[in-house]
């Protein structure tokens, strides 16, 4: 097997539309503040399925793709806002049933021979289209655009009759739970259980109103070539942690796993960056750490309109509804052991509100006027990003021939970040560290020694 992984073929392209056209009256939908925020880049999930002898008959290539595209047909019925496009103002979306792209893909190989030894950048091809370019945005065809394209999946076939689903959705109409949101919904339709939520595309722009203003994007663009790195907190390793949590000198009741996950390496990136300054010919007042982190929360239950739309009877509010405060600290003179940093990234979670996210995107207005000589002598924080998709359910994504072999987020990184997984059985976490790749160089032997060469 070639150091890039397996040769895959590509089979056929289409998009694939509604089976039944949008109302009128569903035309044209309107983007919230924090959908005019989000940048239009896609949330992409890898899914391997293994072929098993007892259910052969549903993994049949041809009849299962067959039935996944009309699955998917049925699904942007109700999803329709995913078969629109982007108008080019980004601030509404056209339903005009344009659909979605799906591809069929055809792999030289084995599952077991495909994922053996493979680097993290062979997984693209598994993918619909390369989700990153020079311009951050995913590379299509000619003739599907791909500054309009808000959902598009690939089907992956393996020579012993497993597949790879790759399932790629725009963070500018979407959330990372409206994306599993969708997700399960098209697989409970394709197995024939619909009964899943109906989306409500009306709560996100009612409750954060579009703005007027000229905003300030809260992303901040990096050069330099960023890889990923693998890491499993077991069972065994969270209970450890929260333990030292709850014995330090800090009054720390009751932590969860993502908080004492999220501290443990949030102090293992300080080293990192206090590495980075003490490797420079600075003075002390120049390597004086300064650190931002920030921590993406879903609002969905902290919004008592959005909490009660929980109950399965009701819609389920899909964009954008997930919000990363952050707390600036010096970690040499703030924290004197873990206990603080399990505080910090507790108090840091418990921020995101209503409120919060008001007062953030008044911050982001360039209508005011701006200090810049007390911005230029304020020395700017180092961002640690930490996003956690735990406890969504996308682990059992059954479309009817069982429940994945192994899941994993995908696609060329651009962004450096932090993002949390739930082990399948939920008591454990992985960690999927994007940073420079001088930085991974840099990282200490104690979070090391937690790290998964495999990725899926």
């Amino acid at each position: 097997m070639s150091k890039m992984g397996a040769k895959i073929d590509i089979i056929s392209r289409e998009l694939i539309k509604p089976s039944s056209p949008t109302p009128k009256e569903n035309k044209e939908i309107k983007l919230s503040v924090l959908d005019q925020l989000a940048p239009h880049k896609y949330f992409a999930l890898l899914f391997f399925y293994q072929n098993h002898s007892s259910c052969s008959e549903a993994l049949n290539p041809s009849k299962a793709t067959l039935h996944l595209k009309q699955s998917l047909s049925e699904i942007l019925t109700q999803f329709y806002l995913l078969a629109g496009k982007l108008n080019p103002d980004y601030l509404s979306v056209d339903c005009d049933d344009s659909g979605a792209l799906f591809v069929e893909a055809k792999v030289d190989a084995s599952l077991s021979e495909a994922l053996q030894n493979a680097p993290y950048e062979s997984f693209n091809q598994y993918l619909p289209f390369e989700l990153c370019d020079d311009d951050g945005h995913g590379r299509l065809l000619a003739t599907y655009p791909r500054d309009e394209m808000l959902v598009a999946a690939q089907i992956s076939w393996f020579e012993c009759g497993s597949n790879a689903i790759g399932v790629c959705i725009s963070h500018k109409v979407a959330d990372f739970m409206s994306y599993v949101e969708f997700l399960n919904s098209w697989a409970a339709k394709n197995r024939g259980d619909c009964k899943r939520f109906s989306p409500d595309f009306d709560s996100g722009r009612n409750l954060f109103p579009p703005s007027e203003l000229s905003l300030r994007s809260p992303f901040t663009e990096l050069k330099g070539r960023i890889s990923c790195k693998r890491f499993l907190f077991d069972k065994e390793k969270v209970t450890e942690l929260k333990d030292l949590a709850i014995s330090s000198s800090s009054v720390v009741k009751n932590p969860t796993r993502v908080e004492v996950v999220t501290a443990f390496l949030l102090k293992q990136l300080i080293n990192v960056e206090r590495a980075k300054k003490n490797s420079t010919n600075q003075s002390a007042a120049e390597t004086r750490l300064r650190i931002m982190i920030r921590h993406m929360v879903n609002l969905r239950s902290r919004i008592s309109s959005l909490a009660s739309s929980s109950n399965p009877n009701q819609e389920f509010p899909f964009g954008n509804f997930s919000v990363a405060p952050n707390s600036v600290f010096n970690p040499d003179e703030d924290f004197r052991d873990f206990g603080d940093l399990v505080k910090l990234t507790s108090t840091t979670i418990k921020k995101a509100n209503y409120d919060y996210v008001m007062n953030f995107v008044a911050s982001l207005s360039n209508s005011g006027p701006s200090n810049g000589k007390a911005e230029a002598e304020q020395q700017q924080p180092t961002v640690v990003h930490f996003t956690s998709w735990c406890r969504f359910p996308f682990h059992d994504l059954d479309f009817g021939w069982g429940k994945p072999f192994s899941v994993g987020p995908a696609g060329t990184p651009d962004t450096i970040r932090v993002i949390l997984i739930s082990t399948p059985n939920e008591d454990g976490i992985e960690a999927w560290i994007y940073r420079l790749e001088d930085e991974l160089a840099l990282l200490p032997d104690e979070l090391l020694s937690l790290e998964v060469t495999n990725y899926f």
